[in-house]
């Protein structure tokens, strides 16, 4: 058995002390920084190394409020259809959080990924069998998986790097206009946004929110 790495300890406690920070500084992000974050991102493995993805960058001041008022507006609209109904309350301003982050952070970073053809069904189809008799690496969304592999590993290395992240689904509701912002066309699929930034000294992160016990998650056949 080959033992832990030296620095084990220091990566466990780097994961379980990362939080989705929503608030940040003015300050701007250094483009290295950003690149450095990139490259630790693409490190996520891929099926067959195709390297799935693509990430947009968004740090041109007029670009990131155009992407945040397209969300507002989007959010807005929501909630308004929202409000008619016996849901208000419950939703209240929830929607809030879909842009508000946007609208503070150095930058939005818009991740992508692309399908590929499935070679494993086409081999099966080449020989006469029915590829819907086999599992392949379509039935597992392989490119949208290795593409959140690639945006976890950059949130953890924007932690490392002692900035503040969030990566945030709300976007997704003004999809249609931040591809048309941002010239994402396809293959490309949006996969959200992520809000970067340094963090602002005057919001504490906030405390862990807990995680569901092993014995709940995990099942071990041994």
């Amino acid at each position: 058995m080959n033992p832990p790495a030296a620095d084990a300890p220091a990566l466990y406690e780097l994961l379980g002390s990362r939080r989705s920070l929503r608030r940040f500084s003015p300050a701007p992000l250094d483009r290295a920084v950003l690149e450095r974050l990139l490259a630790a991102a693409v490190t996520a493995p891929s099926s067959t190394n195709r390297q799935p993805w693509h990430f947009t960058v968004v740090t041109q001041p007029a670009r990131r409020r155009d992407i945040a008022a397209a969300v507002r507006a989007r959010a807005d609209e929501m909630k308004a259809i929202i409000a008619r109904s016996h849901h208000a309350a419950e939703f209240g301003s929830y929607s809030d959080f879909f842009h508000e982050p946007l609208e503070s952070a150095a930058a939005i970073i818009i991740p992508q990924y692309r399908e590929h053809d499935d070679l494993i069904a086409s081999f099966i189809a080449s020989g006469g069998g029915d590829p819907s008799r086999f599992t392949t690496s379509a039935a597992m969304q392989a490119e949208l998986a290795s593409t959140s592999a690639a945006v976890m590993l950059l949130l953890v290395a924007a932690h490392a790097e002692g900035l503040a992240a969030c990566w945030m689904a709300g976007p997704m509701i003004a999809r249609d206009e931040i591809c048309r912002l941002c010239g994402i066309a396809p293959p490309w699929r949006m996969l959200g946004a992520v809000a970067l930034g340094h963090r602002d000294a005057a919001s504490p992160p906030p405390a862990s929110p807990g995680r569901k016990p092993i014995d709940r998650i995990a099942e071990f056949i041994e």
